[in-house]
């Protein structure tokens, strides 16, 4: 909508075009009653009369600059001098048609206003100088036959109203022109306003679509809601941003991906060695404050502190954790990452030459390859990492637990290797004694073959032992079960899948808060041991020992529950049988 302050511009520039028309009009009915005046001798109308009219507008034009009241003293004005050409001409009827003249000069400023004044002047004139010249001949007055308003001896009522309408009409006429013409100018500015408007919206847009060519994606720009080209570019902005923010994270990612290979491949021979290198280097470019790089210990079977790192000093601290044992032994046990922001205050301190402090995040990824753990990263900063940090540290781990398994491999290959070595130095040197290793070698093979083929068998025997398996989704809905856990419960496997855990339990139990809890602390990630009371197809209870656990993905997101269970019973039947 446009404002009155917007179309002033406009109007300003018609009001001082038409105020040069009527200040030429005025000045020449001044000029016209001055010469009139020496013809009919009424030099104090013409002058007197002619020179306060002309001056009114003059000054109502400097007293009152800035506003529109000219426009109406003008309109008084023509009236006026209209009424001083009447009187000097005796009445002429040409006289009267100046008033037509001044309408004409009015419509000029488009303001169906500015004719009141000359409407008013010219109806109080005619009807008070129309009775007045009436009395003046029907009383053989003098004074009154002085007054001059028409050449006739007076004007009849019905003459009077002939005059009147046409002026009327004349006035109406010019109105509706004067109102038409206001209208077609506004309608005009606000074309030149919206169409300045979008030259200048489009200049922004153009400065703007500049900025992002030039790559700066964070300058200010606030386009309005119609501004279809604004929106479109700030969405561009948005989607390049993103996209810039992807790219930086993907070569962030591939990056570290590359550095930290070449730090595996150059010192994949000794286990420390690589474990100061690639938490030194983890830290640096984590931009974190402290790391740590557990290891298991195949023979202890617990974590051992391969390297610790913080603000460029190198620790090698005697330290090992068990499995299970604090947040390290629990990441390890669980095999996922564990971030936490709500740090123990007597778990770990960062420390620099200022003093020393508690971080506030701290991250912990276990080192899996294949679901084969080697060991547990720790980093600990005052800032909480981006979460394609923590996925990168999670590939990293992938990558530094296959390095790890390859290493442990090949030390124990070299050690067989370097055995080998000897055993055939040994036969070079006694061919007897070659003979011999070669025997204690083939029955090593032997034996090997053997084992090999008892761990076949135990696997079998371990995948045959009755240990029953199923899986819920979060709203306890069975998604799986193993045969051991079906025939544990007299079931078939698709008389299970699909129902609910409740089917399995005690119909009361199923409805108490304690139920609620048990699956409430479940979906939280609360893992349930111990003997459960579970129902057969048959509704008989029958006790299980297992354990609930927590399953997750790769974001550590509880996706389902997996249960481990032995039927006691049968334990206590094949003790006996034993």
């Amino acid at each position: 909508m446009i404002t009155k302050e917007e179309l002033k511009p406009f109007f300003a520039e018609i009001y001082t075009e038409s105020n040069k028309v009527i200040e030429f009009l005025l000045l020449g009915f001044f000029i016209f009653g001055i010469g009139i005046s020496f013809i009919f001798e009424t030099y104090l109308v013409g002058f007197g009369v002619g020179t306060l009219a002309i001056s009114l507008y003059f000054i109502s034009k400097f007293l009152f600059k800035g506003t529109n009241i000219n426009q109406y003293i003008a309109s008084l004005v023509a009236g006026i001098f209209m009424a001083q050409f009447i009187y000097q001409m005796h009445g002429l009827f040409e006289m009267h048609f100046t008033a037509f003249v001044a309408v004409i000069a009015l419509i000029t400023y488009q303001n169906k206003f500015v004719f009141i004044p000359h409407l008013l002047f010219v109806v109080v004139h005619h009807s008070l100088f129309a009775y007045i010249q009436y009395i003046g001949v029907t009383t053989d007055n003098e004074s009154y036959q002085q007054i001059y308003f028409t050449q006739l001896d007076y004007m009849d009522f019905q003459t009077f109203i002939f005059h009147a309408g046409i002026y009327a009409l004349a006035i109406v006429l010019g109105m509706i022109y004067a109102n038409n013409l206001e209208k077609k100018t506004i309608e005009n500015a606000k074309n030149i306003l919206d169409l300045s408007k979008t030259d200048e919206r489009t200049m922004v847009n153009i400065e703007f679509a500049k900025l992002i060519t030039e790559g700066d994606l964070n300058s200010q720009f606030q386009p309005i809601e119609d501004d279809t080209l604004g929106m479109a570019l700030l969405g561009m902005r948005e989607n390049l941003r993103e996209g810039k923010k992807r790219e930086s994270e993907e070569k962030f990612i591939n990056i570290g991906i590359a550095e930290t290979s070449e730090i595996l491949r150059n010192n994949a021979g000794d286990l420390e060695e690589l474990s100061f290198k690639l938490i030194s280097f983890l830290v640096k470019y984590l931009e974190s404050n402290q790391g740590g790089i557990f290891l298991l210990d195949e023979k202890e079977m617990d974590l051992e502190l391969k390297a610790c790192y913080a603000y460029d000093r190198k620790k090698f601290l005697e330290k090992k954790i068990g499995k299970g044992e604090g947040l390290v032994g629990q990441c390890f046990l669980e095999g996922d990452v564990i971030e936490l922001t709500e740090i123990p205050d007597d778990y770990v301190s960062i420390t620099s030459g200022l003093g020393e402090s508690k971080p506030a995040n701290l991250l912990l990824v276990p080192i899996k390859n294949d679901q084969v753990i080697e060991g547990v990263l720790e980093i600990a900063s005052f800032a909480q990492p981006e979460r394609f940090k923590v996925d990168f540290l999670i590939k990293i781990c992938e990558n530094i637990a296959g390095t790890v398994t390859s290493s442990r491999i090949n030390a124990k290959t070299k050690g067989l290797f370097e055995k080998s070595k000897e055993q055939a130095q040994k036969l070079v040197e006694q061919e007897e004694e070659r003979r011999q290793n070669m025997e204690e070698l083939t029955a090593s093979q032997e034996e090997l073959q053997r084992k090999s083929n008892e761990f076949e068998i135990r696997l079998e025997t371990l995948n045959t032992s009755g240990i029953g398996t199923i899986e819920f989704d979060l709203s306890g809905n069975i998604l799986e079960a193993n045969d051991s856990y079906c025939k544990m419960l007299n079931y078939k496997k698709e008389e299970l899948v699909g129902k609910h855990h409740r089917t399995l339990v005690d119909s009361g139990f199923a409805r108490s808060s304690e139920y609620k809890k048990f699956w409430k602390d479940l979906t939280q990630g609360i893992v349930q041991n111990g003997q459960f009371k579970t129902l057969n197809k048959s509704g008989q209870p029958v006790e299980l020992i297992g354990t609930y656990s927590i399953m997750r993905d790769i974001h550590n997101k509880i996706i389902g529950i997996q249960k481990f269970a032995f039927n006691t019973t049968l334990v206590f039947e094949n003790r006996e049988k034993a």
